[in-house]
């Protein structure tokens, strides 16, 4: 990573990200776009914790062990820590990730499925065949105020959705280091902006909007500065502000992702340097800018080619393309075959940029969609 100029936007964990970076050799801005986690107010968060107890949910997805444990502490110290015992051991417990589990298993809660994939979608296709119509699934949020959008199939479905949010992160008390960091974006002084949460990236499109910079700050990723995603989560937030994300991991891990850049570092400096930026997603219209042009895509079809853009250049096997893309692996290859051909028939000359891997699966390659 020798002089790769990169921009971190986390906070909690964002200090080791820089160190990491540094001892590889990059020349790293830290501006973080939002504050550690910080914990909800305990009558907040305890008024949450009685509408769960009263909605009596048949089932709890537990997104981050960070809530789980904060989630626990505040309700003990409400008098209500026995009450969310005997809640987590009665429902059939589900955990986005392994850090969930952990603290799940701390409180002797067992648990009924973990995301391979450690997402929403990915827990969210799970429950899909399995929560009955007008049964209550209770989401301890990530960071988050609302329900993510990937729980819009259980709401379209009538599924009531009860929330609790026992932390949350907010703008940076201190912006000027996250202001600083969009000014060098778009003086061009970065290479890449990493981002490991959801979150993170929410903010640094606010904070620019607020200094009347977003559209710039777009319009800067699109042409030429990179972003990078831990994971299809926090993917999914730079696609949503029109920004097409340039590296990002097999796996959603901090490592994963410093490899991945150390990956996507030695092309550029082997002279691979990107001539466009290839397909763009555009989330909320299930559909891809290619050339100018916006081509729509079926729902299946989009979060299939969205898990090849989110990688350049990195062969994807089925396995990895089903799992992410539609909460599961597919038993039949044919499937993705013929998903992938529908794709391409539809991207018309922008389908060059799908390529078939003999014996691996499939790439993408940005410099050849128009």
């Amino acid at each position: 990573m020798n002089g790769l100029r990169v921009g971190v936007t986390g906070a909690r964990k964002g200090g080791d990200l820089v160190a990491a970076l540094q001892r590889r050799g990059a020349e790293v801005m830290w501006g973080p776009t939002l504050d550690p986690d910080v914990l909800s107010d305990d009558a907040e968060l305890v008024a949450q914790t009685d509408a769960v107890l009263g909605a009596r949910p048949s089932w709890l997805v537990a997104s981050t062990g960070v809530g789980v444990t904060a989630w626990a502490a505040a309700a003990e110290r409400a008098g209500r820590g026995d009450a969310l015992r005997g809640l987590l051991a009665g429902v059939r417990v589900v955990a986005r990730g392994a850090k969930a589990v952990g603290a799940l298993r701390a409180l002797g809660v067992a648990v009924v499925f973990v995301s391979p994939q450690e997402t929403d979608a990915d827990v969210v296709a799970w429950l899909l065949g399995r929560v009955a119509d007008g049964e209550p699934v209770a989401v301890q949020l990530h960071g988050d105020r609302s329900a993510p959008s990937a729980y819009r199939p259980l709401l379209e479905r009538g599924v009531e959705i009860i929330t609790v949010a026992p932390y949350n992160c907010r703008l940076p008390s201190d912006p000027e280091p996250a202001h600083h960091l969009v000014t060098q974006a778009l003086e061009r002084h970065l290479d890449v902006v990493v981002a490991t949460s959801r979150p993170a990236v929410l903010n640094l499109f606010a904070l620019a909007a607020a200094r009347g910079r977003r559209q710039a700050l777009v319009a800067a990723f699109c042409q030429g500065l990179a972003a990078a995603a831990v994971g299809s989560v926090t993917a999914e937030a730079f696609e949503e502000a029109g920004v097409p994300v340039t590296v990002m991991p097999r796996r959603a891990r901090t490592g994963d992702l410093i490899r991945a850049l150390e990956s996507w570092a030695s092309r550029r400096g082997a002279g691979a340097r990107e001539t466009g930026r290839g397909l763009i997603l555009l989330p909320e219209h299930c559909a891809v800018r290619a050339g100018g042009t916006e081509v729509p895509l079926g729902m299946r079809e989009f979060a299939l080619l969205a898990v090849l853009v989110r990688r350049p250049h990195i062969a994807c096997a089925p396995e990895l393309l089903t799992r992410e893309a539609w909460g599961h692996v597919a038993r039949d290859a044919a499937h993705v075959r013929h998903c992938v051909s529908r794709i391409r028939s539809k991207l018309g000359a922008a389908a060059a940029a799908i390529e078939t891997v003999r014996g691996v699966g499939y790439r993408y390659e940005p410099a050849k969609a128009p």
